[in-house]
C-alpha cells in the first residue's frame, strides 16, 4: 500500500533505432518518460506517429459518427451493461501493431464509413431540396415557364416573392417599371418585373435591400414552380425512406461492432500517445537518451528488455520538497493499493495525490469514510439497497462506473452495520419484524443506539459519539502533520507549531469535556461564580483517574493554552524573521501573528470539532424522516408512500450524506496536514478498457548486441 518506490533510467541508443526501443518500453508498461525537449528527430519516427495520429483520427470520426460512447452510462450500465469484452493484441513492436490496427480498420469500419456517407449525401440533397421546397412554396400557385426569362437579351424579366406589407414601397421605389403582382396568399405576392437589359442592376439592388432575391429552380428541375414543387415534394418523401433506411442499417452496424469499435479507438490512441510521448528523445544528432521512471521492483524486466542497448538506473536523491536534489523535475507519484483500498483514490485526487515523499491518505480513508458514511445513513434496510445497486454497477460496469460501484458498496455495507447498531430497517425496529426478533437477542450490537424515540438521552448519546470520531480524525491529521516535518527536519516548525497546536487542542477538548461535566455551566466551571466543580469530566476522569474533576481541568487547561500561544507567536516572528532573510516578506507582522494564532487556529480549532456533529445529525435526520413517512404509512397512507417516501429518502439524503462525508475530509481533515500537489504518474502505455496487449515470447536467449559508441559510453561510465 502507499506510493511505490521509484528508481531513474536512462537508454542510450541510436537515434536511428528510437522506434525499437519505445516498443521494449511499451512492453515494459510502468515507465513514465520525461519531458522532452531535443531538437533533433528521427524522420521513420515522425512518419510512423504521423500514420498513428491520422489512424486515430480517421477511427475516432467514425466513432462519433457512429454515437458510440467512449464510456457508458450509469443508466445504460444498470439496465443494459457496459461492453466487457476485450480484444487480444498479439504484438511484436509498436510499428507492426500500427500496421494491424490499419489493416482491422479497414476490415471493421469500411461498411460503416460507407454507410455514413450515404447518410451525409442524403442529408445534403435532403437540405438542398427543403431549401428549394420552401422557396416555391408560396409560388407554387405560378404556372409560369421561367425558362423563357432566361433566353431574353435586350429585356430583363424576373419573378420574386416578397411580403405583401412591403409592395407599396418596392412599386414606389422601382418606378415607371412594368410590374405585374399576384397575391400567393395573406403575407406573400408575386411579383414579376419586366425592364430594359440596362435597368436589372438597379431592380436587383432595390429588392435585395428588402430582403428579396429572384425565384430561381435547379436546371435538373421542372422550369415551372407548380411542377417543381410538386418534384421537390416527391423526391423529399423518397429521400427520407432511404435515409430512414440507411439510419437504420447504420444502428444496426453499430451495435454489431461497438465493442471491437471501441477496441480500435483505446488501442490507436495508446499507439499515438506512447509514439508523443517519447518522441525526439534528448541527446545528439545520431544518438538519443530516453529518460524516465520505473517502480523499482521493474529493474530486472526493464534489464532484460533493455539490454541491446546502454541503461542506466540510479536512485534518485531528494530534497525535502520531493523534487531531485540538483533538478526541478518531480518524482511522479505512483499508488500502489489494492482491490479495495484502491476505490478510495478518487477521494484522494479530489485533493490531490500525494508527493512522492508524502503519505497517501488513501488506506485511512479506506477506514473513516465508510464510518462516516455508515453513521450518518444507519438504516438496514436502505444499505442493503445501496450495497445492490453498488454490486450491480461493478458488475456490469467499467473504468469509472466500476470504481464508484465499488464505492457505493462498501457504502451501503457499512450503512447495514449502521442499521444493526440502531436496530433499522427502513425506519421500523427490529423488534417489529417476528422473523428478526432472534437476531436482536443474539447479537447485543443491534439496537445498541436507539434513534426511532428520539430522546434526549439518546441525541446527546449519539453526538457526544460524533464528537469523539472528530477529536480522534483530526488528532491524526496533526500527528500526521508532526511526522512529515519530523521526516523534513524541520525543527522550528515541529516545536513552535506541531507540538503546541497538540497540546494546544487537547485543552481546548478537555474544556468542552469539562463543560459537558459541569452540566453547561461553563463560567461556572472557572469558578466565576464561587461554586466549586467537582464532577468528573467525561472521558478523562476514566483514563486519568478521579482526580481529574471539571475543576482541576478549568484551572489548567486555559494555562496549557496561554503557553502554546505565546510558543507559537514567538516561532511565528521567527519564520517571518527567517523569510526576510532570504528576500521574502510576506506576513502580516506580529500583529497578523497574533491574530492568526489566538483569534483564527483556536476559533479553528472548536469550530472544526463541532462541524463532526453533522455525523449524529444526519443520522437523526435520517430518523426523523423514517419516522414521518411510517407514521403517514400507517395512518392510511398507503404502501405508495411508504415506498415513495423510501426511495425519496435514499436518492437525497444519499446524496447529502455524501456531500457531508467528503467535505469533513476537503475542509476538516485535509488542510490540517496533506499538500497533495503530487504529479501523476504516467504509464507509457495508458489504461485499457477493451484491450490485452499480448507481447511475443522471445524464444531462446537473445545475443546482447551494442553499438561500438554505446560499448564504449558504457566503458566509460564504468
Amino acid at each position: 500500500m502507499g506510493l511505490a518506490r521509484l528508481v531513474k533510467t536512462s537508454l542510450v541508443l541510436p537515434r536511428s533505432e528510437t522506434q525499437h526501443a519505445v516498443s521494449k518500453l511499451a512492453e515494459l508498461e510502468w515507465f513514465h518518460s520525461l519531458e522532452n525537449n531535443s531538437d533533433y528527430s528521427n524522420s521513420y519516427y515522425d512518419d510512423l506517429l504521423l500514420k498513428a495520429q491520422r489512424l486515430f483520427q480517421e477511427i475516432e470520426e467514425v466513432v462519433r459518427a457512429l454515437e458510440i460512447p467512449l464510456e457508458t452510462g450509469v443508466i445504460a450500465t444498470m439496465f443494459k451493461g457496459a461492453p466487457r469484452e476485450r480484444t487480444n493484441y498479439i504484438m511484436d513492436d509498436v510499428q507492426s501493431f500500427i500496421a494491424e490496427l490499419e489493416e482491422k480498420s479497414n476490415t471493421l469500419l469500411d461498411e460503416p464509413k460507407k454507410l455514413l456517407a450515404q447518410r451525409a449525401k442524403f442529408v445534403k440533397e435532403l437540405e438542398e431540396l427543403k431549401n428549394i421546397e420552401a422557396a416555391l412554396e408560396m409560388a407554387a400557385s405560378l404556372d409560369i415557364d421561367v425558362s423563357l426569362f432566361k433566353n431574353l437579351r435586350i429585356f430583363f424579366a424576373g419573378i420574386f416573392v416578397i411580403n405583401s406589407a412591403d409592395e407599396p414601397e418596392i412599386v414606389k421605389s422601382l418606378g415607371p417599371i412594368y410590374l405585374h403582382t399576384q397575391k400567393l396568399n395573406e403575407n406573400k405576392t408575386a411579383l414579376v418585373v419586366l425592364s430594359s437589359a440596362e435597368d436589372s442592376e438597379k431592380v436587383i439592388k432595390i429588392l435585395r435591400s428588402f430582403g428579396v432575391h429572384p425565384l430561381t429552380i435547379p436546371s435538373s428541375m421542372p422550369q415551372n414552380p407548380t411542377a417543381a414543387y410538386k418534384v421537390a415534394q416527391t423526391r423529399i418523401k423518397e429521400l427520407d425512406s432511404m435515409l430512414a433506411q440507411v439510419n437504420k442499417s447504420i444502428e444496426k452496424s453499430r451495435q454489431q461492432i461497438t465493442t471491437k469499435a471501441l477496441s480500435l479507438h483505446e488501442s490507436a490512441k495508446a499507439a499515438k500517445e506512447i509514439l508523443e510521448t517519447t518522441r525526439k528523445p534528448r541527446g545528439t544528432r545520431h544518438f538519443a537518451i530516453i529518460q524516465g521512471f520505473i517502480p523499482d521492483s521493474m529493474r530486472g524486466k526493464f534489464k532484460e528488455l533493455t539490454k541491446d542497448y546502454m541503461s542506466i538506473i540510479e536512485q534518485p536523491a531528494l530534497a525535502a520538497n520531493g523534487h531531485l536534489d540538483d533538478t526541478h523535475e518531480i518524482l511522479p507519484s505512483l499508488l500502489t493499493n489494492r482491490r479495495y483500498i484502491n476505490t478510495f483514490e478518487v477521494i484522494t485526487e479530489t485533493q490531490g495525490l500525494p508527493r512522492y515523499n508524502e503519505i497517501d491518505p488513501t488506506p485511512i480513508i479506506a477506514f473513516v469514510w465508510p464510518l462516516f458514511y455508515g453513521l450518518m445513513f444507519a438504516d438496514f434496510g436502505h444499505g442493503i439497497l445501496l450495497f445492490g445497486l453498488g454490486i450491480l454497477l461493478r458488475n456490469r460496469g467499467n473504468g469509472s462506473i466500476r470504481t464508484w460501484g465499488t464505492l457505493l458498496a462498501a457504502s451501503g455495507a457499512a450503512a447495514v452495520i449502521g442499521g444493526l447498531g440502531t436496530g433499522e430497517i427502513f425506519g421500523f425496529h427490529f423488534e417489529n419484524f417476528a422473523i428478526l426478533n432472534p437476531l436482536v437477542h443474539a447479537i447485543p450490537l443491534i439496537g445498541a443506539l436507539s434513534v426511532s424515540e428520539l430522546t434526549f438521552e439518546e441525541v446527546t448519546k449519539i453526538l457526544e459519539i460524533s464528537i469523539a470520531i472528530g477529536i480522534v480524525h483530526i488528532l491524526l491529521a496533526f500527528f500526521l502533520r508532526l511526522r512529515a516535518d519530523i521526516k523534513e527536519r524541520n525543527k522550528l516548525i515541529i516545536f513552535t507549531k506541531d507540538i503546541p497546536t497538540i497540546l494546544q487542542y487537547f485543552a481546548v477538548v478537555a474544556i468542552i469535556l469539562a463543560a459537558i461535566g459541569s452540566g453547561y455551566d461553563i463560567i461556572g466551571m472557572f469558578g466565576l461564580t464561587g461554586v466549586t466543580h467537582t464532577e468528573p469530566v467525561p472521558w478523562l476522569t476514566f483514563l486519568f483517574g478521579e482526580w481529574v474533576t471539571v475543576e482541576v481541568v478549568a484551572k489548567t487547561a486555559p494555562l496549557v493554552i496561554i503557553g502554546c500561544v505565546i510558543v507559537m507567536i514567538l516561532g511565528g516572528m521567527k519564520e517571518e524573521e527567517h523569510a526576510r532573510k532570504h528576500g521574502k516578506e510576506e506576513g502580516g507582522g506580529m500583529v497578523g501573528i497574533i491574530v492568526e494564532v489566538i483569534m483564527v487556529r483556536i476559533i479553528e480549532m472548536l469550530s472544526n470539532t463541532i462541524s463532526y456533529s453533522r455525523l449524529g445529525i444526519m443520522l437523526l435526520v435520517h430518523a426523523a424522516l423514517l419516522v414521518t413517512v411510517n407514521d403517514s404509512f400507517e395512518h392510511g397512507g398507503g404502501y405508495a408512500v411508504l415506498i415513495g417516501g423510501n426511495i425519496g429518502i435514499m436518492m437525497i439524503e444519499g446524496l447529502i450524506v455524501y456531500i457531508q462525508t467528503i467535505r469533513l475530509h476537503l475542509y476538516e481533515w485535509f488542510p490540517k496536514w496533506y499538500i497533495g500537489d503530487g504529479q501523476e504518474f504516467k504509464k507509457i502505455v495508458p489504461r485499457m478498457l477493451y484491450s490485452n496487449f499480448i507481447w511475443k515470447e522471445r524464444i531462446g536467449p537473445t545475443p546482447v548486441t551494442k553499438t561500438k559508441l554505446a560499448a564504449k559510453i558504457e566503458q566509460v561510465v564504468k
